[in-house]
This record gives C-alpha cells, sequence and structure tokens, in this order.
C-alpha cells in the first residue's frame, strides 16, 4: 500500500518536472515573436531578464545560501505558452494529492517531514527495493520547497488594460500567551543557558501574567487589475498574487509598480499600529520567544 503511494508520489514529481520543461521551452520560444515582459525589480545582468523570470516559475527547490528569485513580473505568453502553463498547474495539483494521500496514510498526528516520512512508511511495509531507492535520492525529496511545488502560476485575464501592483502590510500575527504557556515555550529551548534565563525572568512575574507572542509577518503582494470582458465591458478586479504572473496578450499593460515598503529606508515607511499593538510594548520582554507584555499590566 504505502510503496504504490510513494511510486505514485515519484510519478506525479517527475510529469511535474517535465511540465516545468515544456513551459519553460515555450516562454524561451516566444521570444522568437518578440513577445515582451516586465520585471519591475529586476537588478540583474542586462538580456537576461526572461531566463530570470523562468527560473522564479519554476522553481521547485529550497534555494542555496545568496540565492534569490523575481518576486514579480508579467510574461506576455503565445496561445502554447498559455496551454503549457495550464498542464502545468494541472500536474502540481497531482503532485500535491500524491503527498497528501502519502501523509494521510502515515501515522496519524505526527508532522514529519517528507522524506522521514517515506522512510517510515517503507520500513514498515518492508518493501524498499533498489530501484525505489534510487529513484528516491534523484528525486532529492528532502530537498523539494513544497509550498512552491503547489503554487500555481497566474494566468491574467484577456484584454488587460492596466496593471497595478500594490503591498498590503499584514503586520504581525499577535497571539495571546498565559504564564503556563509561556514557561512550557521556554522549557521547550534547546540551549539551556538561554532556557534558565528566560525562566528567570518569567519567575519575576505575577502567576496571572498574560503576555503575547508577535512575530511580523511579510507584506502580501497584490495586483488591482482593469480589463475587458468577452462583451467589451470595463471590469476591475484586485487579485492576491505570488512571484511573475502570465498575460494573454501581445502587449504588456499600463502599469505601476511600488516597491515593498520593507525594503524602504525607515523614514519612508509609514507604520501603523493595531487596535491590540497599542496595548502591548513595542519591546519584547523575551526577545527569543517574542513574547511581549501588555502596558496596563494591573489590568491583566
Amino acid at each position: 500500500m504505502f510503496s504504490v503511494l510513494v511510486i505514485d508520489l515519484l510519478q506525479s514529481h517527475q510529469a511535474l518536472e517535465s511540465a516545468c520543461n515544456e513551459f519553460a521551452a515555450a516562454v524561451r520560444r516566444d521570444q522568437e515573436i518578440e513577445l515582451p515582459l516586465l520585471l519591475p525589480a529586476y537588478s540583474g545582468t542586462p538580456g537576461g531578464e526572461r531566463e530570470a523570470a523562468i527560473t522564479s516559475m519554476i522553481q521547485l527547490w529550497h534555494l542555496e545560501p545568496g540565492e534569490a528569485l523575481v518576486d514579480a513580473g508579467l510574461v506576455c505568453g503565445s496561445a502554447e505558452t498559455i496551454a503549457a502553463a495550464c498542464r502545468l498547474n494541472d500536474a502540481k495539483q497531482t503532485f500535491q494529492s500524491a503527498i497528501k494521500a502519502l501523509r494521510d496514510a502515515g501515522p496519524k498526528g505526527e508532522k514529519s517531514r517528507l522524506d522521514k516520512l517515506i522512510d517510515r512508511v517503507l520500513h514498515e511495509e518492508g518493501k524498499r527495493t533498489d530501484e525505489l531507492s534510487l529513484a528516491l535520492k534523484r528525486v532529492r525529496i528532502s530537498r523539494l520547497d513544497l509550498l512552491r511545488c503547489y503554487a500555481k502560476i497566474r494566468v491574467l485575464p484577456r484584454h488587460l488594460e492596466s496593471l497595478s501592483w500594490t503591498w498590503a502590510k499584514t503586520h504581525s500575527s499577535i497571539v495571546p500567551v498565559s504564564m503556563d504557556e509561556a514557561i512550557k515555550m521556554a522549557q521547550n529551548l534547546s540551549n539551556e543557558e538561554t532556557k534558565e534565563t528566560v525562566l528567570s525572568l518569567l519567575s519575576t512575574c505575577s502567576q496571572r501574567e498574560r503576555f503575547v507572542c508577535k512575530k511580523k509577518l511579510p507584506n502580501q503582494l497584490r495586483a488591482n487589475l482593469v480589463y475587458r470582458d468577452e462583451d467589451g465591458k470595463r471590469k476591475r478586479k484586485a487579485v492576491t498574487i505570488s512571484g511573475v504572473i502570465l498575460s494573454q496578450d501581445i502587449t504588456l499593460p499600463r502599469y505601476i509598480w511600488r516597491d515593498n515598503p520593507d525594503l524602504l529606508a525607515p523614514e519612508a515607511q509609514q507604520e501603523r499600529l493595531s487596535r491590540l499593538d497599542t496595548h502591548i510594548e513595542s519591546e519584547p520582554f523575551i526577545k527569543v520567544l517574542r513574547l511581549h507584555r501588555y502596558i496596563d499590566r494591573g489590568t491583566q
């Protein structure tokens, strides 16, 4: 049973790799018919924009230290390229389903790395042929970035008139933490010296004190679209996007690009506090755990 699921996973991965290669070849052929592209934040070698866009769209692996991908762009694609993108998205969905089937068949309630899960289920079944072992080694399953494997390539509507990129500031995730929960978090720290320091800090607080765990979230890239539907009516649509996207038109639309506010100089950034942010201390009480105290602790 498990070995069949692993074989399905390997076959779906092979199909995903093939779909990536076919899509990349189609995008390269579009250069021959001079279909344009736009990478507004590209800072690489002049003339390397198309390959940078392709790399961004078909990347399936965790990046090596120092590597970076183009995080936004628009590529005009031929009908062949759009069809190849749809096949690639189908292959991504099939691969994601194969991953889910394998996880569902594994130990319940246990979140393991995919390669560890495969090792475990095959060991439990007592089956792992040399051919299967070689296939797993070639896939380098532990280096796959599953989120990138799942992420579909967005194809924009036809007759696009304008595209305006913008960034949604998602600020922070804020989770209330009780004293007992804070102590458990401290006890799970791997560094003994840090653990002792954190527990000592917590011992100075009231047992009834509450904290919040605050983690800054990355800004989310969005796009505001203006296009004509099949009846010629102007439509507006806001979409959340990630990375390079595809246009079905042969020309670029009017566009506006805005840099990620997090990359601007501090004085150019506009900080807005959430309602909860205004009630907690700006600096963390315990930095390693991202724990902040409430400003008016007497009411907690």
